[in-house]
């Protein structure tokens, strides 16, 4: 450990951390300078770079993942490559393809990562390990670019923000094992939200069954989702939350209902509209993938995921904790480490007291006990003064008659 990290450590020289500033004061404006500005400044400024989002998509084949994105982004972003057989997909292939969607000024280049084959073999234990490869891979190589000469420029963002995980409308009261054991592997690696795919097969009653086994497996399991174990904005997911796992039916189809067209499909018993929250929660899914909390899933993989990632890979390489003061975990680590030293300090000085007054009291026992002993003392000679004077007096008294006896027979 350097000693400038150590002397840090200690206290002997805080460090306010490397993002905080030193104490401002307050200045009051004789006059507008304009600084109201800065926020629409900041906004035009944000525009002119696209912002980058990825996201991937893992799920068993038919669960209907392609028309699902394609109906999520309101674009037909891939296309339908017919149905696979078990003999097809003798491993999970990775595919990733990079979409460029524009609104109202705003570029998002939106980076879907298929998974075709997962779920597909007799022998599923491989089918977690290209998932994994790639998501670390994508931290691997922003963590070299960090390292580079990248770092001065802007640098491209191929981590993989969110990971939709479509789980098998079977109805029944738990998780199919191939689901936990994805689930407990990813779940610290990536912000994983579990959707519910073609809710149009289950009953209302189904529906609220299954959320419910859904639940209780995400707890028993310890299996943290996205956003109620990692969003930082409470506020703008409270209501989201209570919807998860989220239900959602995908259609390419417009239909026509009441004269109106919209999404959704036709069956001979009816129609189920795919923004109809009475029909499914599509539009909650989208309103937290896109409009609350696209934002807070890109800050969540920099924050928590990336920097575990990026920790982790520092401490096997040797280097000291101080090459970790730009972490995330940094400030932290700080207060944890000034509030242990202040408790440490706090207890020393309790004990410190405690000896002070154990010392006074006993020095003041030991006083008491000497004063007594004086006193006693003082007593006796007092009583042997009293004592030396009585017979002085009656040796005087003596002495006196002897004299006056003399005198007398004179």
């Amino acid at each position: 450990m350097p000693l400038e990290y150590a002397l840090q450590f200690r206290g002997r020289f805080p460090d306010p951390g490397p993002w905080k500033l030193p104490r401002s004061f307050t200045a009051r404006l004789s006059e507008p300078l304009g600084i109201s500005e800065l926020p629409v400044q900041r906004v035009r400024n944000s525009k002119r770079r696209p912002y980058a989002f990825n996201i991937m998509v893992v799920g068993e084949s038919g669960l209907g993942k392609t028309t699902f994105m394609n109906t999520l982004f309101n674009a037909p972003l891939t296309e339908d490559r017919g149905p696979k057989t078990l003999s097809a997909s003798k491993t999970v292939a990775i595919d990733p393809t990079t979409y460029e969607l524009t609104e109202d000024g705003v570029t998002l280049q939106l980076t879907v990562v298929d998974t075709p084959g997962f779920g597909d073999q007799l022998n599923r234990e491989t089918n977690f390990e290209p998932i994994m490869d790639y998501i670390d891979a994508q931290y691997e190589r922003y963590l070299q670019a960090e390292s580079s000469q990248e770092m001065r420029r802007n640098i491209r963002d191929n981590r993989v923000h969110a990971l939709l995980y479509f789980i098998t409308p079977t109805g029944d009261n738990r998780l199919k094992d191939l689901d936990i054991e994805f689930l407990q592997r990813l779940c610290t690696k990536v912000n994983v939200i579990p959707i519910i795919a073609k809710a149009d097969t289950l009953t209302a009653e189904e529906s609220a069954a299954f959320k419910k086994a859904i639940l209780r497996d995400l707890e028993k399991y310890d299996i943290r989702v996205y956003p109620t174990a990692h969003a930082e904005d409470r506020e703008n997911i409270v209501d989201l939350e209570r919807y998860m796992p989220f239900a959602v039916i995908g259609s390419d189809d417009l239909i026509d209902v009441g004269g109106k067209k919209v999404r959704g499909r036709s069956y001979r018993w009816g129609h189920v509209e795919v923004e109809n929250d009475k029909h499914s929660d599509f539009v909650h899914l989208r309103e937290l993938l896109i409009r609350s909390n696209l934002q807070d899933l890109i800050e969540t993989t920099q924050t928590v995921h990336y920097s575990q990632y990026r920790s982790s890979q520092i401490r096997d390489k040797g280097r000291p904790e101080s090459f970790l003061a730009c972490d995330e975990f940094y400030e932290s680590r700080i207060e944890n480490a000034k509030r242990s030293l202040a408790d440490d300090m706090q207890r020393k000085e309790d004990e410190m007291r405690q000896m002070f007054v154990a010392r006074v009291r006993e020095k003041e026992a030991d006083l008491r006990e000497r004063e007594e002993g004086l006193a006693m003392k003082r007593q006796q000679m007092m009583e042997e003064l009293e004592k030396m004077r009585r017979n002085l007096e009656a040796e005087e008294n003596t002495y006196n008659e002897m004299v006056k006896a003399r005198n007398m027979k004179k």
